[in-house]
C-alpha cells in the first residue's frame, strides 16, 4: 500500500486520484486493516493502473498490478477455504518470495547482452553516475555522503566494535575520534568536489559485473535459505541508493516483497518489538513507516506544484530510507549485535503452504518477462536499463542472439519516423528521440489516438514500408486515422527503435 502511493506521490500526474487514495489509505492503514478494506484497496488501485493507465506504465507498476491480482485470488481461495489470516499470510509468503526472485532474474537475464557489456553506454554506468550526483548533493544543507558514512561508522561501532570493546582496555573515546576522522577525511578526498565526468573504465566495467552478479547471480542464491542473508542485505542496501537517484516507489515495492524472507523465528521478535514509543504514547512500527513515508508527499507536492528548491529525489528517498531503518530496526539489532544475533536459517522459496493454482501466476511472470523475445511488448517487461534489443532478425542478447524463440512481427512492423512539428517534439523525451527512429506500428497507432483525443492536428512526415508518407494531418489521414484502440493497443507497449548503423543501443527504461 505504500508503495502504491509513492508512486502516485511521485510526480502527481493525476493530483485528484493520489490525494483520494493517501486519504482512503490512511483511513485503512491507523484503523483495523480487515480483509474487506485490504481487497477494496487491491481492487480500487488495479483499476486505477488498468483503466488510466495501462499498457504504457512502468515494470514496477506492471509488477504491482501483478502483484495485487495474486494477493486478490489468494484471498478469494482463504475466504472459500475459510482460512485465517495467519494462514492466508503463510499461504501468499512463497508466491511473493518467488515473483521477486523472479523479477530479479529476467532484470538480471535481460543485461545479458553485448551492448551492457561496454561500459560507455551501459546502463549500469548511467545509474553509476546518478549515484555519485547524489552523493555530492546535499540534503537540508548537509552533504549526503557526509550522512551516509555517519550512519555507516554509526553501525559500524554500534554493531560490531562497541561489543568486543567491553572488555578491552582500550580507551573507546579514542577509537570513535579515529573512526570519525577517518570517515571525515574520507568524504573530503574521496567525495567532497570531486569530477566524475570520467571514471577509469576498470570501475565501470567491474559496476557492470557487480550489477549481474546482484541481479542474476544473487536470485538464484535466494533459494538457498542459509545465503540468503547476505543476499537480502546487498538488496536492502542497493534499494536504499536507488530510492534517492528517483526509484523511490519501486524501493519501497521491493522492501516489502524482501520482508517475506524473514524466517519465522526472527519475524517473532520483530513482532514482539513493533511498537516504538513516540512521546509516550506507542505506535506500530508499520503504521510509522507508513506515515513517514506519505510525509514524502508532501515534498513531491511542493517541488512539482510549487518548484522549491530541494532535490526531491534524494529527500523522498531519505525519507523511505529513514522509515525503512525504523521499520526494521529489531531485526537489524539482531544481526549486528553478537550477544543476542538469531541463528538465521532462512526459508525455502516454495513450500507446500502454497496452493498449487498459484503456479498459474508465476508461469504468467515467466512468460511476461519472455516477451521481448518472442516478438511482443519490449517496454515495461522487467527489461528495465538493460541495453536490450531484440527488434529485427538479431539480438543483442549473448544467449539468444538469433532469435530462436521469436514467433510474433511486432517489433519489425515498424514505422521511420523522419518529421514532427517542434510543439510535439517538446512534450517529452520519447517524441524527442523519434525523429530518425522507428517505432512499431502498434505505438505509432497509440500516439495517433492520442492525438485524435486531444483533437490536435499533427503533421508527420515518415517511412513504411519503403513508401514515404508526408501527411499534413495524421489524425485524419484515411489509412492511419484511429479513432479507437484495439486489443494489441491495450494490451502491449514498446521502445523506440535506433537504427541498426547507430552502433551500441543506447541505454532506456
Amino acid at each position: 500500500m505504500t508503495a502504491f502511493l509513492l508512486e502516485m506521490q511521485e510526480k502527481w500526474k493525476a493530483p485528484g486520484f493520489a490525494l483520494a487514495f493517501l486519504a482512503l489509505i490512511t483511513v485503512f492503514v491507523f484503523t483495523r486493516i480487515t480483509r474487506i478494506k485490504f481487497f477494496t484497496f487491491l481492487i480500487l488501485s488495479t483499476a486505477y493502473f488498468l483503466i488510466f493507465r495501462f499498457p504504457d506504465v512502468a515494470n514496477h507498476v506492471n509488477f504491482l498490478i501483478y502483484l495485487n491480482l495474486a494477493l486478490m485470488a489468494g484471498m478469494v481461495y482463504a475466504w472459500i477455504k475459510q482460512a485465517s489470516t495467519d494462514h492466508y499470510y503463510a499461504m501468499m509468503r512463497p508466491v511473493l518470495r518467488a515473483s521477486l526472485l523472479g523479477v530479479y532474474f529476467w532484470a538480471g537475464f535481460h543485461k545479458l547482452n553485448t551492448d551492457f557489456l561496454i561500459p560507455q553506454v551501459s546502463c549500469s554506468s548511467m545509474m553509476l553516475y546518478r549515484i555519485l550526483d547524489m552523493v555530492q548533493s546535499n540534503l537540508l544543507g548537509i552533504p549526503v555522503m557526509l550522512i551516509v558514512i555517519a550512519l555507516a561508522l554509526t553501525g559500524l561501532w554500534q554493531g560490531l566494535i562497541r561489543p568486543r570493546l567491553k572488555s578491552s582496555n582500550f580507551p573507546k573515546i579514542l577509537l570513535l575520534a579515529l573512526l570519525t576522522c577517518g570517515g571525515i577525511l574520507l568524504y573530503t578526498f574521496g567525495f567532497a568536489e570531486r569530477d566524475y565526468v570520467l571514471l577509469p573504465e576498470i570501475i565501470l566495467q567491474v559496476n557492470i559485473y557487480f550489477v549481474l552478479a546482484w541481479e542474476l547471480l544473487g536470485s538464484l542464491l535466494l533459494l538457498v535459505p542459509r545465503l540468503q542473508a547476505p543476499i537480502l542485505l546487498l538488496s536492502w542496501l542497493m534499494h536504499a541508493f536507488i530510492a534517492m537517484i528517483g526509484f523511490v516507489d519501486f524501493s519501497a515495492l521491493a522492501g516489502s516483497l524482501l520482508f517475506t524472507f524473514i524466517p519465522d523465528r526472527t519475524l517473532q521478535h520483530w513482532q514482539e518489538q513493533a511498537e516504538i514509543s513516540l512521546g509516550g504514547r506507542k505506535m506500530h512500527r508499520a503504521r510509522l513507516y507508513f506515515g513517514i513515508n506519505a510525509f514524502a508527499g508532501i515534498f513531491s507536492a511542493l517541488y512539482y506544484l510549487a518548484y522549491l528548491d530541494f532535490d526531491i529525489k534524494v529527500t523522498a528517498g531519505a525519507i523511505l530510507n529513514l522509515a525503512s531503518i525504523l521499520f526494521l530496526w529489531p531485526i537489524l539489532t539482531q544481526l549486528f549485535t553478537p550477544k543476542n544475533r538469531l541463528d538465521w536459517q532462512g526459508l525455502p522459496v516454495l513450500n507446500a503452504s502454497m496452493p498449487k493454482f498459484m503456479g498459474v501466476f508465476l508461469i504468467g511472470l515467466c512468460c511476461f518477462g519472455l516477451m521481448p523475445y518472442l516478438g511482443l511488448r519490449t517496454a515495461g517487461t522487467f527489461s528495465m536499463f538493460s541495453n536490450l534489443r531484440t527488434e529485427g532478425p538479431r539480438s543483442n542478447h549473448l544467449l539468444l542472439a538469433s532469435n530462436p524463440l521469436k514467433q510474433w512481427g511486432y517489433q519489425e512492423d515498424v514505422v521511420w519516423v523522419l518529421d514532427l512539428p517542434p510543439e510535439i517534439v517538446e512534450r517529452g523525451s520519447k517524441n524527442a528521440e523519434l525523429i530518425g527512429s522507428a517505432l512499431p506500428v502498434v505505438e505509432f497507432k497509440k500516439m495517433i489516438y492520442d492525438w485524435t483525443q486531444a483533437g490536435q492536428t499533427v503533421p508527420v512526415v515518415f517511412e513504411y514500408q519503403g513508401q514515404l508518407y508526408d501527411s499534413p494531418n495524421i489524425v485524419q489521414d484515411p489509412k492511419w486515422q484511429t479513432p479507437q484502440r484495439n486489443w494489441e493497443m491495450y494490451l502491449m507497449a514498446f521502445r523506440v527503435i535506433e537504427p541498426e548503423n547507430s552502433g551500441p543501443n543506447l541505454c532506456r527504461w
